[in-house]
């Protein structure tokens, strides 16, 4: 028999302190002097009365292994919910700080000055899905599938075209009336790059302004999805004609996203029934062979020591752009893909600790893992799947780096490192010459994603 459906949600504010390094984007020495709107951590509790499982939204570039495991630990204090059952995703927004990806794999260095915000985050994560929790009212639930042509690109092979469909999936009230909608997009949220000292939201931002705007009382809720070679517009690497970065870009962009749900809403059918499943697995993945000895990589590394960086501005110049930003200073990107090689190297035999998640609510279903995971073998994953709408997605419960496809691999095998490290010749396979899983490997990762969301279907009808 069918379950009825209660669904509570709830959202806190994350922004960091002002006076800190802001965003990701290095080449620049300013501090955050405001934000343009909050950061936000946002959640969603879906239950039928036997089994539970929480979303959690993170307006963060990662979320990383431990504060996933210690938020989910506080949860279960709180409410009983088990790891299992809490899904958290970070935006990949590179307006949030640069932060740990996790201890899996080597990291971009952390900004200075983060340790008190970093210590309370799990806390604040696992308080939003307390307080969803606590607000779980009788709802109902629809999903559906649009497309947001036009916005985004395969910022590694720019002729190849990306998949631009958009997720919604839709909660009413038990009168009809929308409480919250959570949208999924693959796609960089890049839209700013350094020009900016204030902290935001990127396109996720916009895009929630303008639906709770549409339909005020709801929360909008964004999930990133398998975006490791997706960017906004034309934004491809090498391409010096990308659109500037600016807010009005930015808002343009969410904006546009969200009138592709907007034109969708009055066609999802939402029903106060259906069963709740949430499970995961864990597993290893080899990590990469690098072709190059460790003390090759190290007497590069040497080499390029001797050399000194450029004084940086406050922020960048309106010239400089992320599509480019490689070439204009090589020395950064050189030193921080060493840092990256010479960790590979140290850990080949220590495996990458792989969690797959996935959420089934009605006959719709998330599938979650830890990569930038590239686009086509996220699409890959959906058309395998047994629901009628499935949602994949990366940056959930750890960050473990890009994981290109298997083509993409062979497109730079047997290529010397000093070639590599070349921006002008090899900044297009940024996603591929930095990840830290072996080839083929992602095939593994394909079916075990493949093969949870069949546990799922069969679940949901136990």
């Amino acid at each position: 028999m069918a379950a009825s459906l209660k669904v509570g949600v709830s959202r806190a504010d994350i922004t960091p302190p002002y006076g800190l390094p802001p965003g990701c984007w290095r080449l620049r020495t300013g501090l955050a002097v405001g934000r343009r709107e909050p950061m936000l951590a946002q959640a969603i509790v879906f239950d039928d009365g036997e089994r539970q499982a929480a979303l959690v939204a993170a307006d963060l570039v990662f979320v990383s292994r431990e504060t996933t495991d210690a938020a989910r630990e506080r949860v279960r204090q709180l409410t009983g919910l088990p790891p299992e059952s809490v899904l958290i995703n970070a935006a990949h927004n590179h307006g949030a700080p640069s932060l740990t990806r996790g201890s899996g794999v080597a990291a971009l260095a952390n900004a200075p000055g983060f340790d008190g915000y970093l210590a309370v985050l799990p806390d604040v994560l696992a308080g939003v899905v307390y307080a969803a929790y606590r607000q779980r009212r009788p709802a109902k639930v629809g999903a559906t599938v649009t497309r947001a042509p036009g916005i985004s690109n395969n910022r590694v092979h720019h002729e190849t075209p990306v998949d631009d469909s958009v997720t919604v999936l839709r909660v009413d009230d038990e009168a009809g009336r929308p409480r919250a909608a959570l949208v999924s997009f693959a796609c960089h949220p890049i839209t700013m790059g350094g020009q900016t000292l204030l902290w935001h939201a990127d396109y996720p931002g916009a895009l929630r302004a303008a639906i709770e705007a549409a339909h005020p009382g709801v929360d909008c809720l964004f999930l990133q999805g398998c975006a490791g070679d997706v960017a906004p517009w034309n934004y491809w690497f090498g391409n010096a004609d990308s659109l500037p970065h600016t807010f009005e870009h930015r808002d343009r962009l969410g904006r546009s996203l969200a009138d592709a749900v907007l034109n969708a809403w009055d066609t999802i059918q939402t029903r106060d029934t259906g069963r709740v499943a949430a499970e995961s697995w864990r597993f290893p993945l080899q990590r990469r062979r690098l072709p190059w000895s460790a003390s090759e990589i190290a007497a590069v590394q040497a080499r390029l020591s001797a050399d000194a960086e450029p004084a940086y501005p406050e922020v960048w110049p309106d010239d400089l752009h992320t599509m480019s930003s490689a070439q204009r200073f090589p020395l950064y990107y050189q030193r921080a893909a060493l840092t990256m090689y010479a960790d590979m190297k140290r850990r080949e035999e220590e495996p990458l600790d792989v969690e797959v998640q996935g959420v089934a609510i009605g006959d719709a279903a998330i599938v979650g893992n830890p990569f930038e995971l590239f686009n086509q073998p996220g699409v890959r994953v959906r058309e395998r799947s047994p629901f009628v709408t499935t949602r994949v997605l990366g940056y959930c419960n750890d960050g473990l780096g890009y994981l290109p496809g298997v083509d993409d691999f062979d497109r730079v095998a047997g290529t010397p490192l000093d070639e590599i490290l070349d921006q002008d010749r090899y900044r297009w396979a940024y996603g591929i010459t930095n990840t830290n899983v072996e080839r083929g490997e992602v095939e593994r990762l394909i079916d075990r994603s493949a093969e949870l969301l069949d546990r799922l279907h069969r679940r949901m009808r136990e």
